[in-house]
């Protein structure tokens, strides 16, 4: 019961919120019809978290729209424009010359941060809707509509990296070789050299401690493999100390939560979708997690990718 009343709750909140968007941003007068479209919507005017959530709520949205055989677009401007990194492949996800809507009467708003993903697997669409969507449905969408969409494959039928993400990518891959195992670890702010959401990093010698550990496991997977391995990590303060260890390649630039952060420069919002394509690109990809780090979803969803094998390893 008490379940069902925080959903309703939350349901509640978000339409409120979804009338204040629609009243305050999108002007009270009709425009000429728009044709039938669903929107990934990411600006200045809601959070979305990081740049996995981001391209979750996209792929959940592609689907429904093949679902429904509707047309998508993603309009992603905030705190960077997405066509800067990513760029159509197979499918034109970008809006073409007034095609979006900025009428009231001609936009649907929907918020689904949070949310079980019902409301969008019974959404049924009839103006030109702007949504807000920050995690994966695809299971959800692919169960109710018999469906057997592969996140890896529609992720590659929307997008490819931009031609400067592309040159950065083959640059680092003759860095590190054709055959290589990665391994990701998300330490957020515990470290102090990474800010997210104002959260305080560890007393030093608790940092000292949580870095020898993990370091220790990295090397212990190193051991296992002839070929190289890859470190991905939000601290470049432990890339940096990985990277000294022989058979050890790491690419400790900085990098930002794309959350916590305004007018960052180009390349520090490039860093995550680096790591994400040299992750995809491992034979096998393992995330290490103590108990005061974080269980990143990043590295499971760069191996989804191109369907590499996916290991998580739990340390005290």
């Amino acid at each position: 019961m008490r379940s069902y009343f925080a959903k309703l709750k939350m349901l509640t909140i978000h339409q409120i919120k979804e009338y204040i968007i629609l009243s305050k941003y999108y002007q009270f007068k009709r425009k000429k019809e728009t044709k039938s479209i669903i929107v990934a919507v990411f600006d200045n005017r809601r959070k979305a978290m990081g740049l996995v959530d981001r391209l979750k709520g996209i792929i959940s949205l592609y689907a429904f729209s093949k679902i429904h055989d509707i047309t998508f677009k993603c309009d992603f401007n905030f705190p960077f424009n997405l066509e800067n990194y990513l760029i159509p492949n197979e499918y034109n996800w970008l809006f073409g010359l007034n095609e979006k809507s900025t009428s009231q009467l001609n936009t649907r708003v929907l918020i689904l941060h949070g949310e079980d993903g019902q409301r969008l697997a019974n959404y049924r669409q009839k103006k030109q809707t702007h949504v807000y969507i920050n995690r994966d449905y695809l299971d959800i969408l692919n169960e109710k509509f018999n469906k057997q969409y592969v996140w890896g494959e529609l992720f590659n039928e929307l997008f490819k990296p931009a031609p400067i993400l592309e040159a950065k990518l083959n640059y680092f891959s003759k860095e590190i070789g054709v055959e290589y195992i990665a391994c990701q670890l998300r330490f957020m702010s515990l470290l102090g050299d990474f800010n997210e959401y104002n959260q305080k990093p560890l007393p030093a010698h608790l940092q000292d401690e949580l870095i020898d550990k993990c370091a220790d496991k990295v090397l212990e997977l190193k051991s296992k493999c002839a070929h190289p391995l890859l470190i991905v990590s939000d601290s470049v303060r432990f890339v940096e100390h990985m990277t000294k260890f022989d058979g050890i390649v790491g690419f400790p630039e900085k990098i930002v939560h794309i959350d916590c952060v305004e007018n960052a420069e180009e390349d520090v919002f490039m860093k995550p979708f680096i790591d994400f394509f040299m992750l995809s690109k491992a034979t096998k990809v393992f995330s290490i997690v103590s108990n005061e780090m974080y269980e990143s979803h990043f590295p499971l969803y760069a191996a989804k990718l191109n369907n590499v094998p996916f290991e998580r390893i739990y340390i005290s």
